[in-house]
């Protein structure tokens, strides 16, 4: 009996050709999200500088604020080309984000969350809208306080803020807060498949507090406010996860 497409009775029959289909089917999945990343990153690449100077305009604003230049420096001839360029990824992964979460959806639907164009549709559309949400907080909310408070430090000094250093600071804490937003829906989907619940994650609370505070320490300078206002939107956005995976737990 051939043993590579058979098995015990307790088990599923799987086959080295069912195995190869879903490597294949994984291959084009990827090359879909690649195609769609490069598309994005293309289009963006027309709007970098318009985009670059929204995200450039809580710093600028500061600055004009508080009587300084608000003009940013750049210390290299390749620096614009290099900021454009980050900007324009940065718009092609969010162009993107609809076709990796459905890569996603396609991974884990089968596993136990039910298949169905509706079903899908709504995670997707979730956790774009979730990822666009933190993106919003970030924008709108933290990144002109944390500005604010850094220029405020030190008033008698000159700022020298350079295009590559404050990009890196901003894109830095946007996308954290992108990532961090979808929390809520990693619970939701981790507690379907029963592999966390909410007292568990209760119990992981310190450590998730410790995380917080890990990320916020690498994405701001070194200084507990801003390190805390980062964090603080973590751990909510973990409690909010803690209520999501309670009620998204499957009832006996």
């Amino acid at each position: 009996m051939d043993t590579a497409t058979t098995s015990n009775q307790s088990g599923p029959i799987v086959t080295w050709d069912h195995v190869i289909s879903r490597i294949n089917a994984l291959r084009r999945s990827l090359l879909w999200v690649v195609a769609a990343l490069l598309l994005g990153t293309a289009a963006g690449w027309g709007v970098a500088d318009r985009v670059f100077n929204f995200l450039a305009a809580p710093l600028t604003t500061a600055l004009a604020n508080a009587t300084r230049d608000p003009r940013l420096a750049f210390t290299s001839l390749s620096d614009p080309f290099i900021i454009y360029f980050s900007v324009s990824l940065l718009l092609g992964l969010l162009l993107a984000l609809p076709v990796i979460m459905s890569l996603f959806w396609r991974i884990v639907a089968p596993l136990g969350l039910g298949r169905g164009a509706v079903k899908a549709v709504v995670f997707v559309a979730a956790s774009s809208v979730l990822f666009l949400v933190g993106l919003a907080f970030g924008y709108w909310v933290l990144l002109p306080f944390v500005v604010r408070y850094l220029l405020g430090v030190a008033e008698e000094f000159r700022y020298a803020v350079t295009i590559r250093e404050y990009l890196r600071f901003a894109l830095r804490m946007l996308i954290a807060m992108g990532m961090s937003a979808q929390l809520p829906l990693i619970s939701f989907v981790l507690a379907r498949f029963e592999l966390v619940t909410a007292r568990r994650m209760l119990r992981w609370l310190p450590y998730a507090v410790l995380a917080a505070f890990v990320i916020a320490a690498v994405i701001t300078p070194p200084d507990g406010i801003s390190q805390l206002l980062v964090a603080t939107p973590m751990m909510v956005l973990y409690l909010l996860g803690v209520v999501v995976a309670a009620v998204a737990a499957p009832r006996n």
